[in-house]
């Protein structure tokens, strides 16, 4: 049961850094502020997998 969750929590993981980095290209195409809060939002998600990531090596 505790693999099948932790290889659940890393397909999440995947999922969602796709899904930023998807966010982060979609608005780079629209020159505007929607464009703009589109990419920053896209680059929050990928800055907190980072940290979620680092927390378990400090």
């Amino acid at each position: 049961m505790e693999k099948t969750m932790k290889v659940l929590g890393i397909i999440l993981k995947c999922i969602c850094l796709v899904v930023c980095v998807g966010f982060v290209i979609l608005g780079q195409k629209s020159v505007s502020y929607q464009g703009l809060v589109t990419m920053l939002a896209g680059l929050c998600g990928i800055l907190v997998l980072l940290y979620l990531y680092n927390r378990k090596y400090k």
